[in-house]
């Protein structure tokens, strides 16, 4: 009987050993996503909603929200789109709640660019002006694709994921969009 008892309790101290390493490795494997994503996904957020103190507390919010619910995560290959979303859903919800809508004022872009190092010509200044008024009567699915391509760098497989769409619908939509811009540019 007491034998019974203390196989018992051996098994019960291995399975929360287990639970604890298990537990900790997910803990390290979040930090490692964490570091890996967290600069992406503030400029993503800070593409949308145009302040850094905003983009930061939804920054956070995300990766909050990603570690609370990492056990909801079937494959950890797709951290980044699934992050992605929840970082779509904070902007959204962050719009609907506060009833704005994003302000886009790229004089701050132009500024930092000259900033930089980079001496723009008077007519690339007027074509980088034009784009920025083409850009912004885009609808906002378009703005969308333009924000995770080109600010977030996601790959097309994991927008695709982000958008629910499928992959190659993705890339036609973007490159389409990509030449009506360029043609527009150009007139």
């Amino acid at each position: 009987m007491d034998e019974t008892n203390i196989l018992a309790k051996k098994t019960y101290m291995s399975k929360i050993n287990e639970s604890k390493e298990a537990s900790q490795a997910e803990e390290v494997n979040f930090t490692e996503h964490y570091r890996k994503n967290a600069n992406q996904v503030f400029y993503y957020l800070y593409s949308r909603v145009r302040n850094v103190a905003d983009a930061e507390d939804l920054t956070s919010q995300t990766f909050v929200t990603a570690l609370e619910n990492l056990s909801q995560l079937r494959d950890p290959l797709k951290f980044k789109p699934w992050v992605f979303t929840i970082a779509r859903n904070k902007v959204n919800d962050f719009f609907r709640k506060s009833q704005r809508h994003p302000i886009v004022d790229y004089g701050e872009e132009l500024e930092q660019v000259k900033e930089v190092g980079r001496v723009l010509s008077p007519a690339d200044e007027d074509r980088l002006s034009t784009l920025e008024s083409f850009i912004t009567r885009l609808n906002p699915l378009e703005q969308e694709y333009l924000r995770l391509r080109i600010v977030a760098d996601l790959p097309f497989a994991e927008i695709a994921s982000i958008l629910s769409e499928p992959e190659t619908r993705i890339k036609k939509k973007y490159y389409r969009l990509l030449e009506r811009l360029q043609a527009q540019v150009e007139k």
